[in-house]
């Protein structure tokens, strides 16, 4: 039987959503602003003389290891246009003790490494050995697991940057069972990360997959996406109420979602808020050649160690045909859980910021040819302790029509928001 379903949100969510659900349904996709995207947006800035620059404004690609993300490339006829990280995107490093280290590539380099000190390299090494997770009712933050698994070191600088890169958050807030529920599965299946990871290598392929775009920015995968679907752009919804359809999909942020359901659903409203989020301002630099700053993927700052950038994205190395010959492209981030003063920043204050902390970094910084900074106010959700227990209640409180899906709920990455998507049903 078709129903008559209404999407509220034209990010990934909302347009693989009704994507999956027109098919066989009559589905209206209202999104609030001029555009559809959500944090996803790739931007041309052009450079006199040269040629333009393609910049993303949220995340640069997606891994290639979920099946959901793969089949929704070819339903879209978008398999030409993929395109796979540069093989200078497998260096990364991290801020440590006033220098880049490059991360290991394997546990032989690990060892001889100096992203941490020799004590915490060897006791990473312990990892199977380390005490029995806490009982099941305790929800156990990613720092306390790491630190448990693997050490306080190694927790605080590693984990701490690995947490920085996916959710610009606080590991000593967020749960481990809801922002890395792989993790933790690992650990109950097999008593230790490092048997888990040797098993999974052993039955197949790595998990980590292969990080993927399009020719022209992630842009491509939402426009193909808008172009597919009905949808109304400059169309807020003041109120979430069914009006006169068989079902609403909210896939705005938690945040927005509680504004609009404050007056009918207050307790519903009141659980949303409890799901908080990391802001994040971007500065975006652009340098001609020659610049004495090494091809990479980027780096990674711990915090407590002397910055308060979050890392840089080294753009133009990551994608070929990102920035045009002799010019090369960054992407700093500031900001996050820890730091959301920095939202109040000027752009020329974060500008300053990200050239002094690189300045500092790299040894140089000359001056670009363009900056550009680009803010996230909501950013990315977060999924801290009592998460799993906030997202159940908020499917209890939700009237029979509703359904709530999105990053704020069950995973960030484009990833799992597609996996999500396809997995839904009217």
């Amino acid at each position: 039987m078709t129903a008559k379903i209404a999407i509220l949100g034209a990010g990934i969510s909302g347009l693989a959503t009704a994507h999956r659900l027109s098919k066989d349904h009559d589905v209206t996709v209202f999104e609030a602003g001029p555009r559809a995207g959500g944090n996803i947006r790739t931007e041309r800035i052009g450079i006199q003389g040269v040629g333009d620059c393609l910049v993303e404004w949220g995340p640069n690609g997606f891994l290639d290891n979920e099946p959901a993300m793969l089949a929704l490339v070819r339903e879209l006829g978008l398999e030409s246009r993929v395109v796979t990280a540069r093989d200078e995107a497998a260096r990364r490093m991290i801020w440590r003790a006033g220098r880049l280290h490059d991360l290991p590539a394997n546990p032989r380099a690990f060892l001889t490494s100096g992203c941490l000190p020799l004590g915490a390299r060897l006791r990473v090494l312990f990892e199977p050995f380390a005490k029995a997770a806490p009982p099941d009712d305790v929800d156990e933050s990613i720092h306390a697991f790491a630190s448990r698994r693997i050490g306080r070191a190694a927790a605080d600088v590693l984990v701490d940057a690995f947490v920085t890169g996916v959710f610009a958050g606080d590991p000593g807030r967020l749960s481990v069972a809801s922002a890395f529920p792989r993790l933790k599965k690992l650990e109950l299946e097999y008593g230790s990360l490092f048997k888990g990871m040797k098993a999974k290598r052993s039955s197949g392929p790595g998990p980590g997959g292969t990080l993927t775009s399009f020719d022209n920015g992630l842009s491509v995968l939402i426009d193909e996406l808008a172009s597919r679907v009905n949808l109304k752009l400059n169309e807020p919804w003041e109120r979430i109420e069914q009006r006169d359809f068989d079902r609403v999909i909210c896939t705005v942020p938690a945040a927005r979602a509680a504004i609009a359901l404050d007056a009918e659903h207050h307790e519903l409203a009141e659980t949303l808020r409890r799901i908080p989020t990391a802001p994040i301002a971007i500065v975006v630099a652009g340098f001609r050649e020659p610049l004495d700053v090494p091809e990479a993927f980027g780096f990674l700052v711990p915090h407590g160690q002397g910055l308060r950038i979050l890392g840089t994205l080294y753009d133009s190395s990551i994608f070929a045909g990102r920035a045009p010959a002799g010019v090369r492209t960054f992407r700093t981030m500031i900001g996050g859980r820890r730091d959301a003063g920095a939202m109040e920043m000027t752009d020329d204050e974060l500008c300053e910021l990200a050239a002094r902390e690189l300045r500092q970094v790299w040894g140089t910084y000359p001056d670009p040819v363009f900056t550009r900074v680009i803010r996230h106010s909501l950013g990315i959700a977060q999924y801290e302790a009592g998460h799993a227990g906030i997202v159940a209640r908020t499917e209890e409180l939700s009237p029979g029509w509703l359904t709530l899906a999105g990053s704020s709920y069950r995973g960030v990455a484009i990833n799992a928001c597609v996996k999500e998507a396809m997995a839904t049903r009217a």
